[in-house]
């Protein structure tokens, strides 16, 4: 393409505004002339900011680099350039990153400012494979959330120096597509002016640099997937969301109260739209969520009409699991972080690589299983066994085995035989999976074999008017969010000395449960449903309780439900689909039936009605809504990963997903 030069002014601060000149060019006509004309208005040792934009992949499809006074913009190829082809246009490329990493990337020349800079690392590497050096990710000066425009205007110098407007204009536009060049420009050019504002640059001198150029090739292309599928699972989030309200509402003043019907659709503390039976349309905000009830700001009048619909736009907020995964990213670009050197991490996304288990007494001895009244088959036993297992090959453990197999029998008698043994007093067991209702599955499991010694965490938006029902038999157990305390004494007291807790695994992020940590370390960690849960998923808890952790457990069944988001992003995996890992993978053989007195029966595979059973794969997460409802489920012989997408979903809700 031509370079071309345009101008732009930046009106983002309010004591301040210029012009400034960019030229646009394509990595394929882009050289050595063209970068010097940038570089020549940047003084030595000076800032340069970069902003980018990403196509519908999450992929980078430009990236901007401004000086106060120029700026220059890059169209990037889309891809890795596949060898072949116009040899000519591949040596052109080539050459023209090469020289934006060596004048510009990976120059010490000058400093590199970028208010997200942790994705622009990932995506120079994915995507374009460069490096970059001595990059300040500004974003990180804020201690707020980094997706929020409060974190926006606190790294631009804050609220009091800006057209607060025109910034979230600029960064937040709600119109999809691809960013403009001048966009870029003026967002490179925020990014360089912050950097010279002297009450800033001693806030960013304090910041550790991001050089990807310190990370070995094996880790980049590890951790940077990882960082890759978050965004592409964050991508999926629906933009707009019809809410199932109940028809009446209350109304006082400009704020309204509603009721809604459906938990996967309930309003969030979000920006909502509100359409009346005669077409009006006004906008809201809800500013209070609790249960079913909403409270609604509305930003206009309803004029007495009768609610048609709800919507709330714009996408939902980062989980507090998710907004941990990103944390860990940029702590590892900076490096610090030493979780690429766990071994723990190297066991499950680093095989070539040796693993040194770190020496432990607290492993020993071994743990014998507990018999008492539990009746377990031999293949049952032998998974028990891997779980109690002391031996460094066992330190990550995989269980698979399809419905009806047992596997919550194995989870319920492996902690019975912890806690039951006296030479393990000091030995904790946390048990996580995906969805509430399988959390809720194992604790009524431990209930029906009268062990009622642990904890289950719940977030209260969960349990609060919308499933209190699924917890009558375990109210004795139960521990809500809201009823957590930041006290170590106050939590040791909650947790009535019990050394097994149950929670989801975004639980395992939310900063709050931090208190229950310190009395129950994390030591035996078991997920359940573990092909449900997208690998990437345990970056946080790897991280979090890194210092504690001395085994993992994982269970599952990867012919039940994928993990979400994999019917449209084919690279993601459960940890049953990770290719060393599953050959390590212990199977339940055995199919488990029930006597009316409830007492087991094994049942080999061999029975025709065993084999059906391997074949159904429907996921025993389901069973809770089937026995309320006293009917019999129905369903044909087809593995769930082969179930169209509502059906998927459809089952997703039930989960509470």
């Amino acid at each position: 393409m031509s370079h071309q030069l345009s101008t732009v002014t930046p009106k983002l601060f309010r004591d301040y505004s210029s012009e400034v000149i960019f030229e646009t060019s394509s990595d394929d006509s882009l050289d050595a002339w063209h970068l010097h004309s940038f570089l020549s208005t940047v003084i030595p040792e000076g800032a340069i900011g970069i902003s980018a934009s990403y196509r519908v992949n999450c992929q980078l499809s430009a990236i901007a680099f401004s000086s106060l006074s120029r700026a220059l913009v890059v169209r990037l190829t889309s891809g890795r350039l596949p060898l072949g082809g116009n040899e000519g246009e591949r040596k052109r490329i080539i050459q023209a990153r090469n020289l934006l990493q060596e004048r510009i990337l990976c120059s010490t020349d000058h400093q590199k400012y970028a208010f997200k800079m942790d994705r622009i690392a990932i995506a120079l590497y994915l995507d374009v494979a460069l490096r970059i050096v001595g990059a300040v990710d500004m974003l990180s000066v804020s201690l707020h959330n980094r997706r929020s425009l409060q974190a926006l205007m606190n790294a631009m110098g804050g609220e009091f120096t800006l057209h607060k407007s025109n910034v979230k204009a600029l960064f937040f536009s709600d119109e999809p597509g691809p960013v403009s060049d001048s966009d870029l420009v003026e967002q490179a050019w925020a990014a360089c002016q912050v950097s010279n504002l002297p009450h800033m640059a001693s806030r960013f001198r304090t910041l550790r640099r991001i050089g990807t150029n310190a990370i070995s090739d094996e880790h980049m292309a590890v951790f940077a997937k990882i960082s890759r599928d978050g965004e592409l699972l964050d991508s999926l989030k629906p933009l707009v969301v019809k809410n199932d309200v109940v028809s009446g509402f209350t109304e006082r003043m400009d704020n309204l109260t509603l009721t809604c019907n459906r938990y996967p659709t309930r309003i969030r503390t979000s920006t909502e739209q509100i359409e009346t039976q005669k077409g009006v349309r006004v906008q809201a905000r809800a500013i209070r969520v609790q249960g079913r009830q909403a409270q609604i700001e509305v930003w206009g009048s309803l004029r007495g009409d009768k609610i048609r619909s709800v919507t709330t736009i714009g996408k939902a907020d980062l989980t507090s699991a998710e907004a941990y995964r990103e944390s860990v990213t940029l702590a590892i670009l900076k490096g610090e972080s030493s979780l690429l050197s766990n071994p723990f991490f190297k066991a499950i996304w680093l095989p070539d690589n040796p693993v040194c288990w770190p020496k432990s007494t607290h492993l020993q001895p071994k743990i014998p299983i507990y018999r008492g009244a539990l009746e377990v088959n031999a293949s049952q036993e032998r998974a028990i066994e891997k779980i109690l297992s002391a031996s460094d090959k066992d330190r990550v453990a995989l269980i698979q085995g399809p419905p009806g197999t047992g596997k919550t029998m194995v989870i319920t008698a492996a902690v019975i035989s912890i806690i039951s043994c006296p030479d393990a007093s000091s030995r904790t067991v946390w048990i996580a999976a995906q969805s509430n209702v399988a959390v809720k599955n194992i604790a009524e499991k431990f209930a029906k074999m009268k062990f009622y010694n642990f904890a289950l965490l719940v977030s209260k938006d969960f349990h609060f008017e919308w499933h209190e029902d699924l917890y009558k038999e375990l109210e004795s157990c139960l521990i809500c969010s809201d009823m957590f305390s930041d006290d170590v004494v106050d939590a040791s007291r909650q947790l009535r000395g019990s050394r097994v807790i149950l929670c989801t695994l975004g639980m395992l992020s939310n900063d709050h449960i931090a208190p229950f940590v310190h009395v129950n370390p994390v030591d035996i960690l078991i997920f359940d449903e573990g092909s449900q849960i997208e690998v990437g998923h345990y970056l946080p808890v790897l991280r979090r309780f890194m210092h504690s952790l001395s085994k993992i457990v994982f269970i599952g069944d990867d012919k039940q439900l994928p993990p979400y988001g994999q019917e449209d992003i084919s690279t993601l995996q459960s940890i049953f689909e990770v290719k060393h890992l599953h050959k390590e993978v212990l199977f339940l053989d055995t199919q488990c039936e029930s006597t009316p007195s409830g007492s087991p029966i094994s049942a080999d595979f061999s029975r025709p009605h065993a084999e059906r059973c391997r074949r159904l794969h429907i996921s025993e997460s389901l069973r809770w809504e089937v026995e309320d409802q006293s009917c019999e489920l129905s369903l044909s012989p087809v593995p769930l990963r082969r179930c169209s997408k509502r059906t998927r979903r459809t089952l997703r809700e039930k989960l509470g997903q």
